[in-house]
């Protein structure tokens, strides 16, 4: 039996390395993924808790289900080939038990072998894909590579996880009682049904409709009616799916070629191949499709972060700004030129403004849970917000503005297109000390990218006069200094930033040791009333947190950093998205070859008929092209269209345009699918060439 079995070994080993193959891919990418995410270097930059972990936690799930997938799938292949062996050694009389236990064995060395390469292989990998991502997204010490020993025991899980369900498989292959089902389970067909004519473009109106009720009926819902839609309208992206479904059902099932007899005799047996087997292979296109749809929107969503991580800097703000209380002996213009002298940097447009906070009433919109709907609410001196003189706003930014009395504008960051804050909502100012209101009309915006982020709603600029009337007697506890400044030679900056920015850190003191959304007024409200305040907590003020930054309402803005901490955090993002990326290819890949392996295994027979027929080698692989064509090209169109068209009704809907950085990423995602289409075109050629030497 050993020696049968070998032989019949011999003779389907395509199929043994395809399974090897798909065991190993699947164990080296999961393993090398969690190998970076459990790293020191990734998990000293995720939060614990936050967000960008539970994501990451989520996303290595999603790459274990996809590896799982399409190895199982891949499987079948293996199974449907054992079919007609086993089904001969049953019908000669061989036991099911002898059967099961060379299986078995022959599993076991598969698993075992690919498993032990994925593992081993994972750490080169892993290093060779980290290496390649910091060519394209940053490289310093922190992003150096380092190994995280955890990352074995989820690949280790999944090898096994994986063994015991291929085991299962196999189980229940071999269980089978009716020999004839085993010997005929490559001649199964499906009864054909007439598909209306009404489908495709029914197809195409539900799969059009699904993307854009899922993706514009939120934002519709909230900006026109004020209502706040629960996570249940995402099912709307249900009509997509069945959209495609009818769509692919359509293109497989119907036939075109009616009304031209001299063609559809010309076709007839391409057109029954591909309806005799309509349901199996709409599903599996369906899947195809679905999977190249991940992978173009993964590609796209990691490569916007990558676009957005270095806009920081724009016409309206400075490469250096910060803020902080007036009572505070903070570093100032001496300490900056000394230090900028140090590291050879030209520090230009300096500037050194005070603005005050006064107690300001407004009307904002709010989500009211109760009615899931969102509400104009007035907040009666609730908090404190910045104001700076006209004067001053000039010399801060270097715009010439204009503001007339008893008016104020509204400093906005560029591009501002907020939903919950109005600028014309400011109603009132009262002066925290003396209790004086003053009553002031909207009088336009203005746009800080230094002054906008240090003050929330907004920061407010009025006229001289009305500044210096409003602030009388305001004493310094509620005043803040705020510095900016440009460096000539800015790309070299990043030393002398990080110096700047450990004596800002060594300077701060219990007044400016705060969280990002604490109110100077709140927190005094709060201690009037004996109320704990929700943000009166302390912050880890050092220069080893790597959220100080992010959670610091005094932190500094000094662009080099941010983009290069921002670019940090993104390269998580990317990277996973990356991961993605390559699973959901390589899954597309798989199938798609194995549907059309299994369309000439399949259909074997019939090409010997034809054949006998009298049918010429170049008829045979007409038919045989039009059959796996389909299989790759429709999944291949479809998915690639869908994943461009969300990809831009996602970004449109979000704000009502679509940004430069938005029209480049799109652009660029255009050339990625175009380089996707052309690796399925390899699979396709690779396809047909397996498939031709089984039939010819």
């Amino acid at each position: 039996m050993n020696r049968i079995y070998k032989k019949l070994r011999k003779n389907t080993k395509g199929q043994y390395y395809l399974l090897s193959f798909c065991v190993t891919l699947s164990v080296l990418l999961v393993t090398s993924f969690s190998l970076m995410y459990f790293g020191p270097t990734v998990q000293s930059f995720l939060p614990e808790g936050g967000d960008t972990r539970k994501m990451a936690s989520l996303l290595l799930g999603v790459t274990a289900v996809g590896c799982f997938v399409f190895t199982v799938y891949a499987s079948g292949l293996f199974f449907r080939f054992k079919a007609r062996e086993y089904g001969i050694l049953m019908a000669l009389g061989t036991e099911k038990r002898q059967l099961k236990r060379l299986l078995f064995q022959e599993l076991s060395v598969v698993i075992v072998l690919s498993s032990l390469v994925g593992l081993l292989f994972s750490v080169p990998a892993s290093f060779l894909i980290w290496k390649l991502f910091e060519l394209f997204i940053i490289s310093n010490e922190q992003m150096t590579y380092r190994f995280g020993g955890a990352g074995f025991l989820p690949g280790i899980l999944f090898a096994c996880v994986l063994a015991c369900v291929l085991c299962i498989v196999g189980r229940r292959f071999i269980n089978r009682s009716d020999i004839m089902e085993i010997l005929r389970t490559q001649q199964k067909t499906e009864m054909v049904r007439e598909i209306k004519g009404w489908t495709f473009p029914v197809g195409i109106v539900l799969m059009v409709l699904g993307i854009l009720i899922g993706a514009g009926l939120p934002q519709v819902a909230a900006r026109v009616w004020g209502i706040g839609l629960s996570g249940v309208v995402n099912l709307f992206y249900l009509l997509s799916l069945v959209g495609i479904y009818f769509i692919l059902l359509s293109a497989v099932a119907q036939n075109r070629a009616k009304k031209n007899r001299s063609k559809y005799y010309e076709n007839l047996v391409s057109i029954s191949l591909m309806r005799f087997t309509a349901k199996a292979t709409t599903k599996n296109m369906c899947v195809m499709t679905l999977l190249i749809f991940v992978c173009g929107f993964s590609a796209f969503y990691g490569m916007q972060y990558v676009l957005a991580g270095g806009v920081i800097r724009t016409e309206n703000s400075k490469d250096f700004s910060l803020h902080y209380p007036v009572l505070e002996n903070q570093i100032g213009k001496e300490e900056i030129d000394s230090t900028a002298s140090v590291y050879g940097i030209e520090v230009t447009d300096f500037t050194e403004n005070t603005a005050t906070n006064l107690v300001v009433s407004y009307r904002a919109k709010d989500f009211n849970e109760e009615t899931n709907r969102y509400i104009e609410v007035y907040r009666d001196k609730e908090m404190v917000a910045l104001f700076v003189s006209e004067s001053d706003f000039e010399k801060l930014s270097g715009q010439d503005i204009m503001v007339a009395p008893d008016t104020y504008q509204t400093v906005t960051a560029t591009g501002y297109n907020g939903f919950f804050e109005y600028e014309d909502g400011l109603q009132e100012v009262m002066n925290p000390d003396t209790g004086k209101v003053y009553a002031l009309t909207y009088g336009g915006t203005v746009e800080s990218d230094v002054l906008a982020p240090f003050s929330e709603p907004f920061a407010y600029v009025v006229c001289d006069d009305e500044y210096r009337e409003m602030t009388e007697g305001v004493k310094d506890a509620y005043k803040e200094t705020i510095i900016s400044f440009n460096a000539r030679n800015v790309k070299d900056s990043y030393d002398f930033a990080k110096d700047l920015l450990s004596q800002y850190v060594e300077g701060a003191t219990d007044l400016s040791n705060h969280m990002e959304y604490w109110n100077v007024w709140a927190q005094k409200m709060a201690d009037e009333v004996g109320k704990e305040y929700v943000y009166g907590d302390k912050i880890n003020m050092t220069i080893d947190n790597n959220m100080l930054l992010a959670d610091w309402k005094y932190a500094p803005a000094f662009h080099i950093i941010t983009a290069q901490d921002r670019m940090q955090m993104i390269s998580v993002y990317v990277m996973l998205c990356l991961y993605i990326f390559i699973i959901s290819l390589a899954a597309v890949s798989v199938m798609a070859y194995v549907r059309s392996i299994s369309v000439a295994t399949d259909n074997k027979g019939l090409f010997e008929s034809l054949t006998k027929l009298g049918a010429d080698t170049q008829y045979k692989k007409t038919v045989l092209k039009k059959q796996i064509a389909r299989i790759v090209q429709y999944p291949g169109i479809i998915g690639c269209v869908l994943g461009f068209a969300v990809a831009f009704v996602m970004n449109f809907m979000n704000d009502g345009k679509i940004s430069q950085i938005e029209i480049k990423a799109l652009a660029i995602l255009a050339v990625m699918l175009l380089g996707m289409g052309i690796i399925l075109y390899g699979v396709y050629k690779y396809s047909m060439y397996k498939a031709e030497k089984i039939v010819m």
